[in-house]
């Protein structure tokens, strides 16, 4: 570099250090700063759900130096990256089948029936915002929507043969930007899947009963048309809840609200490449020699097998 281009770098380090100085005065100032964005704090449900296994298949890699290197480079990113790509779209298809199944909700409501949804890295963020008045079919309908969503992703991983968990839960939060929620309600699902989940499930936090509860009996006591699909719509949400053996509550992604949505042909499609994933994995366990995985596929395989004879996939004998 020659001594004019050290000059011009010098000038753009100096612009960009004086841009730095504004930026901390104005963020450190005495007297307090209101943004041009409102920030509103509410109550939201929010679904934080993981791929599981990533880290390990991404261990491995290394930058190819021959055509089999390359090939075999290509296909663990195909079931890395490319699968967590695929999964945001089956999230988003899932939301616009439903909101499109709901075109008889436009009577009641303008409002979009469709959540939030934001991915990072291996992750999945899905919320909605739960008004306290007003327009009270929306945020149920939307709720509804996001575990149905939920449920549907998390037969999609396990067929596909990739371990999924995840917490819901309600809590207070707000919107950085359209989409991205910040504040406990995410706190308490991220918390649900990395400590309370432990295996491929889906744990449901104690606020999201407190919610539907409440909203079940406030719109349960009312007569009018609106309030008679809010709950009906509440109480299939509440069934979509089931408690498992260890005495969480878990969405419940083989249970009868699903099994009355889904096709004929699911049960082969999708459950029994589930179940069969489950039985290689707790066989895979058992070989590792692990206890404690040992121990939770075989709460997941208990979970299945209590559940399979309505899908029509038969259980298997060791």
């Amino acid at each position: 570099m020659d001594t004019t281009g050290v000059a011009r770098f010098g000038s753009v380090i100096k612009v960009w250090l004086g841009e730095v100085r504004r930026f901390l005065r104005k963020l450190y100032r005495k007297e307090p700063r209101m943004e041009k964005r409102m920030y509103k704090l509410g109550h939201h449900l929010v679904a934080f759900l993981d791929v599981l296994g990533q880290r390990d298949k991404f261990s491995g890699l290394k930058k190819p130096t021959n055509a089999q290197e390359e090939d075999e480079v290509k296909e663990v990113l195909r079931q890395t990256a490319g699968f967590v790509a695929e999964l945001r779209t089956v999230f988003q298809t899932q939301f616009e089948a439903f909101e499109a199944g709901a075109s008889n909700m436009q009577r009641h409501t303008k409002e979009p029936l469709r959540p939030s949804f934001t991915g990072f890295s291996d992750s999945f963020v899905t919320s909605v915002p739960l008004r306290e008045e007003g327009h009270e079919l929306v945020p149920v309908v939307t709720v509804f929507s996001a575990l149905s969503a939920a449920c549907v992703v998390m037969l999609t991983a396990l067929a596909s043969k990739h371990p999924l968990r995840g917490g819901i839960d309600v809590g207070l939060a707000t919107e950085i930007v359209p989409g991205e929620i910040y504040g406990t309600a995410l706190e308490r699902a991220y918390l649900l899947e990395c400590r309370v989940a432990k295996y491929p499930r889906l744990v449901i936090g104690d606020e999201l009963g407190s919610y539907l509860n409440a909203a079940l009996a406030h719109f349960g006591s009312q007569t009018t048309p609106v309030s008679k699909a809010t709950t009906a719509i509440v109480r299939k949400t509440i069934q979509m809840i089931a408690t498992d053996s260890d005495g969480q509550n878990i969405l419940d992604y083989l249970g009868p609200v699903v099994v009355e949505s889904a096709g004929p042909d699911h049960g082969q499609l999708m459950i029994q490449p589930a179940y069969n994933f489950v039985l290689a994995e707790q066989k895979r366990m058992l070989a590792k020699g692990d206890p404690e995985l040992i121990g939770r596929y075989v709460l997941l395989r208990s979970y299945f097998e209590s559940r399979l004879a309505p899908w029509g996939v038969e259980v298997k004998k060791d």
